[in-house]
């Protein structure tokens, strides 16, 4: 069933308005037909919707049934990745969404290989990562369609971080000693809901970006003996995070 996120506001009188690009593909590529049912998602529950008219630029749908389904986890994690080569960046946010992470930071490291040297080459790569951020979403029946904000620096993320109330992570390879769980702190964990997963590119951070995640509040972490890529560590990292809130429960 097509699955289409809206806001609580936008439905009025149990009727709601698909627009934007939802609507070329709901009418040329799907061919949708009057009466046909869709899925209506909010951030605080799930609505069947059947087609009743098709205007220009929307499709009006009447909803007839409130399912109270909510996929989300009642905590958020921003997963701040250090940009890795090629195209890992895509694979990194579609499966951090189907894990159930809720934004993302793309990072410029130290270390980062990656140069995206002109505004244009960069609004590119943020609306790619936008649209799979927003794929993604539907096919792991999310709630909301996490959001990718626009890249940053360290000294930028940092400058941020200290004004939040949040638990930073930062999984290092040189760091051997203190593990996630110790970090996490089981005793804790109720009072923490807002999680920052920072990761770095193939090379890693240098010593003095963990120096200054350290300043911040951070807890420099090890993810195991074994070291992990860029691509794998910001999964592992968050999923360890949603099992110790119980949110990987069925």
């Amino acid at each position: 069933m097509f699955r289409y996120f809206s806001s609580e506001e936008k439905i009025i009188d149990d009727i709601v308005k698909i627009e934007g690009t939802d609507v070329n593909h709901l009418k040329n590529t799907l061919r949708a037909k009057i009466d046909d049912e869709v899925s209506v998602v909010t951030d605080k529950c799930e609505y069947i919707a059947n087609i009743i008219n098709f205007e220009n630029d929307s499709i009006v749908c009447k909803i007839k049934i409130k399912t109270d389904k909510n996929n989300e986890a009642n905590i958020h994690i921003t997963l701040c990745q250090g940009l890795p080569k090629q195209a890992k960046m895509e694979d990194i946010i579609q499966q951090n969404v189907e894990l159930g992470v809720k934004s993302f930071i793309p990072l410029i490291t130290e270390r980062t290989v990656v140069k995206l040297n002109d505004k244009s080459r960069e609004l590119k790569k943020l609306d790619r990562w936008r649209k799979i951020a927003h794929e993604s979403s539907k096919q792991s029946k999310r709630n909301i369609i996490p959001e990718v904000e626009d890249i940053l620096a360290v000294n930028e993320l940092i400058a941020r971080l200290k004004n939040e109330n949040a638990k930073i992570i930062v999984p290092y390879e040189l760091e051997g000693n203190k593990t996630m769980r110790e970090a996490l702190n089981k005793n804790n964990l109720d009072k923490n809901d807002k999680y920052y997963v920072i990761i770095g590119p193939e090379g890693g951070f240098d010593e003095k970006e963990i120096k200054k995640f350290q300043e911040a509040g951070a807890q420099i972490v090890t993810l195991g003996k074994r070291i992990l890529r860029t691509e794998t560590a910001g999964l592992v990292a968050s999923t360890i995070i949603l099992y110790e809130h119980d949110e990987m429960n069925a």
